[in-house]
């Protein structure tokens, strides 16, 4: 059976602390934890819950470098350990969270890939990270901010039976001036940075902290030079999708807009988040029949496995919803009762969609002239 160790950077996290080491605990058999500088009791309260769970382990105490640096130095302690089989990295306001029926040795059993990524959950997205690897491989992190571990050349396999939780409650997330800090610390990045590929990085992460302090404008404009860098069609198609997001909100023309959506799918074309902007905007066009073949495209389309920041409530249901708007200006009066008849049948659907999507199915069931029908909705 693989051992697995925790890897961690801390600092000032006691509010947070005990509650992050409990949710991993099932996974653990030693913990390596360094401490950047706390002062509020955080080390005392990690060395008490070792004893407590009577779990090997020990914490550190390290200056501050930089995110990639600080993770660099513990895993590289932690390969020092060789009775480890894999380093486990989360951070403090993070949990995991297990299926009931999650078998923890049946688990660390099956382990055998050398990086396995975890699936995140926050904010209605999902993404995954590289966050379970090796502990016999030379790995290390990169970039001074939203670091990521470089593994592009090792085989990844996808965990089952857990995900991780993000919350907002860690000290750095209750600092009211954090992205504004982090826009500054990447701008200063890209005055000095001459690696194609992170300066790639720090420009998109520049565009999302930009956005996270609103300004919008130089949202736009980081998105799209991000666009044209190249590099991880990821991170492509997500900017120019929120390029097009934020165009919108700001009010440009709407044949600007259904361009850069396009343009996001393109970038991406197994991911269906952009065609519903697509739909959307054939619909102000009047390109109604456009609009009406994307939409049957989407719904094709399954959330995949290495989306970054994919939209699941889009996937769910808000394709479909769209699909029934775009079908029934389109003339397809037939797939949009259905579109609605399924929608309706969906209990993942907020409660406030629900009056709008039966008045929806009534205005198809008009055009079909079969009132009758009106009897067959879910209630």
């Amino acid at each position: 059976m693989a051992s697995i160790g925790l890897v961690m950077i801390v600092k000032n996290e006691a509010k947070v602390i005990r509650r992050c080491l409990s949710s991993v605990l099932p996974l653990l058999d030693y913990v390596l934890i360094a401490d950047t500088g706390s002062t509020d009791g955080t080390q005392d309260l990690i060395r008490a819950f070792l004893r407590e769970q009577q779990l090997p382990g020990q914490v550190l105490d390290e200056p501050w470098q930089n995110f990639a640096a600080n993770r660099n130095s513990v895993l590289a302690k932690l390969r020092g350990r060789t009775e480890i089989d894999y380093a486990l990295m989360i951070d403090a306001d993070e949990v995991l969270v297990f299926a009931p029926d999650f078998d923890c040795m049946a688990f660390k059993n099956s382990l055998s890939a050398p990086v396995y990524d975890i699936p995140t959950h926050f904010n209605g997205l999902i993404y995954n990270r590289p966050q379970l690897f090796s502990n016999r491989l030379p790995l290390v992190y990169k970039a001074v901010l939203h670091e990521y571990l470089d593994c592009a050349d090792l085989s990844r396999a996808l965990v089952g039976g857990f995900f991780n939780q993000p919350t907002t409650d860690g000290v750095r997330s209750q600092n009211p001036d954090k992205f504004r800090a982090d826009a500054t610390l990447l701008e200063q990045a890209l005055q000095t940075e001459t690696d194609p590929f992170l300066i790639s990085r720090y420009t998109f992460y520049l565009a999302q902290s930009y956005w996270d302090i609103g300004e919008l404008e130089r949202a736009v404009e980081t998105y799209l030079r991000r666009a044209q860098q190249g590099f991880w069609q990821q991170e492509v198609t997500v900017s120019l999708y929120n390029a097009a997001h934020l165009k919108e909100v700001l009010g440009h023309p709407p044949e600007e807009l259904l361009t850069l959506y396009l343009r996001a799918f393109e970038a991406c074309p197994n991911r269906a988040e952009a065609l519903h902007g697509v739909m959307r905007l054939c619909h102000t066009l009047g390109k109604y029949q456009q609009g009406y073949v994307f939409g049957k495209h989407a719904l094709t389309l399954s959330n995949p496995p290495d989306a970054l920041f994919a939209k699941q409530w889009l996937y769910d249901y808000g394709l479909l919803d769209e699909f029934a708007i775009t079908a029934y200006w389109a003339g397809h009066y037939q797939e949009s009762l259905a579109a609605c008849q399924q929608l309706l049948a969906d209990k993942r659907i907020p409660a406030e969609h629900w009056p709008r999507i039966r008045a929806n199915a009534g205005f198809a069931i008009a055009k079909l002239n079969q009132p009758e029908l009106r009897g067959l909705l879910p209630s």
